[in-house]
């Protein structure tokens, strides 16, 4: 082979390794496409933000998933919990146990209806959860996985969900250059606990076209009766779509356009 095509071969061979490496930086290492959420329950990333969580896949983002308790609180309105996915549960589980278990597995349904296999479950007790347990997560996946952009709960009272807003209120203190995002739970089914944003900035965004995605979603919880049928708007398992509020701290929420 002459010095020419050798030079030639050698040079295709460097652009294409120099192409893929920048294409895999793009779609890959792109810490600003990094969006991680912050989870108390199984069922808050749907009622409060199913539609925002299937537009941000759809427009390329890289999601993570922390679920912080396993809901296994044994409270009456939500003592009722049905195996209606068969999870394997011990025989001596008792109730707390099993409502955790199958609570946890809901949402492990959840995240293969939207083809999600980033996550973890952290399996709290419910009610128990306390601000630096999660402040510990958000600034490991900061520091540790690069990740910028963080969404959880707004404060409402329940203690679990003020948990991680006071973690996102710490976390936002001591590192105000990345982007923190809320979004309200009981503010779409109760109608009673009024929201209480780090942020006063809110958009409530149009997510009619992912409508159907967070009606499969939800179904997942529904179908298990993991909470009564008066605790959701209407007994046939029917929320609200759209939109959904989201209280910031940037300038603009650019990547919900």
């Amino acid at each position: 082979m002459d010095m020419k095509k050798y030079v030639l071969i050698v040079g295709i061979v460097i652009l294409f390794m120099l192409s893929v490496c920048l294409f895999n930086y793009v779609n890959q290492g792109d810490d600003s496409k990094k969006v991680a959420f912050i989870l108390p329950h199984a069922d808050d990333e749907t009622i409060g933000a199913g539609g925002i969580i299937s537009k941000l896949i759809d427009k390329g983002y890289k999601l993570h998933f922390d679920l912080m308790t396993s809901g296994n609180s044994l409270a009456p309105k939500l003592r009722v919990v049905d195996n209606y996915y068969n999870v394997n549960v011990p025989n001596n589980a008792n109730g707390s146990d099993r409502k955790g278990i199958i609570r946890e597995d809901s949402f492990k349904q959840v995240m293969k209806v939207i083809n999600m296999s980033d996550y973890k479950v952290h399996g709290i007790d419910d009610g128990t959860l306390n601000s630096e347990e999660v402040f510990s997560v958000m600034e490991d996946l900061y520091l540790k996985e690069g990740y910028k952009i963080f969404y959880t709960t707004t404060g409402d009272g329940n203690p679990d969900h003020n948990a991680c807003h006071q973690a996102m209120k710490r976390m936002q203190e001591k590192y105000p250059n990345l982007e923190y995002r809320q979004f309200p739970v009981y503010y779409y089914h109760q109608q009673q606990a009024i929201p209480e944003p780090l942020n006063s900035k809110h958009e409530d965004v149009n997510v009619d076209y992912y409508s159907n995605t967070k009606k499969e979603m939800f179904q997942v919880y529904y179908n298990i009766n993991t909470l009564l049928p008066s605790f959701y708007p209407r007994s046939d398992g029917v929320i609200s779509f759209s939109p959904e509020r989201i209280y910031y701290n940037t300038e603009s929420l650019v990547e919900l356009k």
